[in-house]
């Protein structure tokens, strides 16, 4: 007891990294940051990720920058499941405002949904739900992703096809419900982080990233003016 005691004394306080019951929203994750090194969880690269979000999500170099050392298939995979994960809160606000029978970005794209046996027309909120919904199901899937320290190259390679379905939300949104595409995005820069990935990664050509590169500026001068 005392030896434990004297340790305690030199490295500092035990920080609990745990969010209790009742714990009000202002003081949730009310702990110091960790370096990724010193994270031992198993999930530690999607923590880093998600303390790097907290900081500042619109600081999308700092989010982005992939660790000295850190696995870079890995390192794509934990963004990928982040993004998944983010986008159901724009989905739940377009699921107030979407009536769009079609998911389409402009008259001069049209998407079909590829969760069927063969892909359809869907209207453009099943579409959205459809493509989250399999995104989660491939991300989670035990058989292609068993780990979330390692991610096989066959594994990695179904990333793009990921990314480039769930980029097509952002598509029609800004298209099609663009003040509440503002609205979120001035909030939470989710689309910029997500233009700027797939272009430090190559996950998603660049001819597919239909939404124009100043958006971003736009939106927060859009949601500025409302």
């Amino acid at each position: 007891t005392h030896r434990a005691t004297t340790m305690e004394a030199e490295q500092g306080p035990r920080v609990t990294r745990r969010i209790l019951p009742g714990t009000p929203c202002a003081a949730m994750f009310d702990w110091p940051e960790q370096a990724l090194d010193d994270m031992e969880s198993t999930l530690a690269v999607q923590e880093y990720i998600q303390q790097l979000i907290r900081r500042d999500a619109k600081d999308v170099a700092l989010v982005l920058e992939l660790p000295d050392g850190q696995d870079e298939a890995v390192w794509q995979y934990e963004h990928l499941r982040q993004f998944c994960q983010e986008l159901n809160d724009l989905a739940v606000l377009l699921e107030k405002d979407c009536k769009c029978d079609r998911m389409n970005a402009t008259d001069e794209w049209q998407y079909l949904c590829a969760t069927h046996k063969s892909p359809q027309e869907c209207d453009a909120m099943s579409y959205i739900i459809h493509t989250l919904d399999w995104a989660s199901a491939q991300l989670n899937s035990e058989k292609l992703f068993p780990s979330r320290l390692s991610v096989k190259p066959s594994s990695a390679g179904k990333l793009p096809s990921i990314a480039r379905r769930v980029y097509r939300i952002f598509a029609h949104a800004y298209y099609h419900h663009r003040a509440l595409f503002d609205e979120f995005e001035s909030k939470r820069g989710l689309c910029e982080r997500f233009h700027e990935f797939s272009k430090m990664f190559s996950v998603v050509p660049e001819k597919l990233l239909i939404i124009p590169c100043n958006f971003a500026l736009e939106a927060e001068q859009r949601a500025g003016s409302s």
